[in-house]
């Protein structure tokens, strides 16, 4: 599978009859249509394994071998390391679009070669964030988006991650500001119902079920957090849907077990003017509970009551 040229040691892929079916590689039309500089490689899809280090300089990293001192390619490292930690044959293999067609292709020729198997059972390659332009996203197309800027702007990394559990991994994820918002405001909704609901008790067995099916259809996030929505939505007792949500934030990861409500400090007048609602609503004037209601609207809060008695939140947050 293996020939040697002037500097290094070159794996050569017309050996593998099966190479290139990863990514569909057309190879009949990359010999055809090669215009990449060939070097000594004998076919454009032929690959280092091994690379000589230039014998008029010292590398920082380089390596004794059979072959004379040079250092690794670096899909040969990739194999290496899986062979060592997960075997020559492991389940799923995760990794970027932009490694379907060369580093995973190679990858799997290394190993087929050298054990006689296929690498992984499962490939599981996410697509790129783009920018609202349309452009990748990539330190080589100049626009970057990184979670500190997120935090800079104020926005809650999770935000973020609500905001990703709404595409297919294998698909291309349009970013937008408009869209973070979204995600943000869904999230700030869901951690408050979350929240209110009081102590879990027992997962409905239905639901779990439901959203395992859809997890299992190929991380159909899309359809996991629609069932989500419907969880809330739906007519079970609160501590029984918190019990399942708890369940499928084991997979969403948004820590809604975590999270507690910020501390609010009410001004002095909106809580004198909830308190005159209360002894109102307790002598049953009911027109002026309504009247004092308005006047706490109008001030920029919520007035909300519970069995606990009334709570109060701004309504920038509600």
């Amino acid at each position: 599978f293996t020939y040697r040229t002037s500097d290094g040691i070159y794996f050569d892929t017309s050996k593998l009859p099966s190479y290139g079916y990863l990514g569909r590689l057309d190879i009949e039309g990359l010999q055809a249509g090669a215009r990449i500089e060939m070097g000594e490689k004998r076919h454009p899809t032929d690959f280092a394994l091994w690379k000589f280090s230039p014998k008029d300089q010292k590398r920082q990293m380089e390596w004794d071998s059979p072959w004379g001192v040079g250092f690794p390619g670096w899909h040969i490292e990739c194999s290496a390391m899986s062979a060592k930690y997960l075997g020559p044959f492991f389940d799923i293999h995760c990794g970027g679009e932009d490694h379907i067609t060369v580093h995973h292709t190679n990858e799997i020729a290394q190993t087929e070669a050298c054990y006689g198997t296929r690498l992984a059972n499962f490939w599981l390659h996410g697509y790129f964030l783009q920018l609202d332009e349309g452009v990748k996203m990539s330190k080589s197309s100049g626009k970057f988006l990184r979670v500190e800027t997120l935090i800079e702007e104020g926005y809650d990394p999770l935000a973020y991650r609500m905001f990703c559990l709404n595409a297919i991994y294998r698909q291309k994820l349009n970013f937008t500001w408009e869209g973070l918002d979204g995600a943000a405001k869904a999230l700030d909704r869901l951690r408050n119902i979350f929240y209110e609901w009081g102590e879990p008790t027992q997962a409905d067995p239905a639901y779990l079920q439901k959203f395992l099916e859809v997890i299992n259809d190929d991380l159909n996030m899309p359809r996991a957090m629609a069932l989500t929505w419907e969880l809330v939505r739906s007519n079970l007792p609160n501590g029984v849907k918190k019990a399942t949500l708890l369940e499928f934030d084991r997979v969403l990861g948004l820590n809604l077990a975590s999270w507690q409500p910020p501390e609010e400090l009410i001004p002095d007048e909106i809580l004198r003017l909830v308190e005159l609602r209360q002894q109102a609503r307790a002598e049953k004037r009911w027109q002026d509970a309504d009247v004092l209601r308005n006047q706490i609207i109008a001030a920029g809060y919520e007035v909300m009551d519970t069995p606990q008695g009334p709570k109060i939140k701004s309504r920038r947050s509600v």
